[in-house]
């Protein structure tokens, strides 16, 4: 009588979670992605700073380096499993995120003062609000699960 119950009961345990893991997840962005996603991201900034062409030619390499200074420090940093580690381990990790931190700080007063070259002091206040437009509006097209569409830039 038990086994007649079983193999049904299992069944029905198992095949929820056989198809929750064959859901498709976001997963990682491919390569045309990014660059859709980077080319409307230069264009949002550049409408929303009002670059002119020549602050523009000057602007994107002092910025793109900056992003990609960020961008290794972030692909170097371990992501330990932290359910799991010793307080001398722990310690050790808050040591490190206040080092990269203060990192981060010199970083973003280079590009302000490499910035002011190129740029008015309105136009890199400006960049702070246009980036976090941009990826608030970007997150919420993710969030949505819809296909990556150019983003309103008015």
């Amino acid at each position: 009588m038990k086994s007649k119950l079983l193999i049904p009961g299992l069944t029905l345990l198992i095949i929820p979670v056989l198809a929750f893991s064959q859901q498709p997840g976001p997963g990682p962005l491919s390569k045309e992605a990014r660059q859709r996603i980077e080319a409307q991201r230069i264009g949002f900034i550049t409408q929303k700073l009002n670059l002119t062409p020549d602050e523009a030619t000057k602007f994107w390499p002092v910025y793109n380096e900056y992003k990609d200074a960020l961008k290794d420090m972030r692909d170097d940093f371990e992501r330990p499993d932290l359910m799991n580690i010793t307080d001398d381990e722990a310690a050790t990790i808050i040591d490190r995120h206040l080092q990269q931190e203060q990192k981060r700080l010199e970083m973003k007063k280079k590009l302000f003062n490499d910035l002011r070259k190129v740029i008015s002091p309105r136009k890199i206040i400006l960049l702070h609000a246009a980036e976090r437009e941009f990826n608030r509006e970007l997150l919420q097209r993710v969030s949505s699960r819809g296909p990556v569409k150019p983003l309103k830039m008015n």
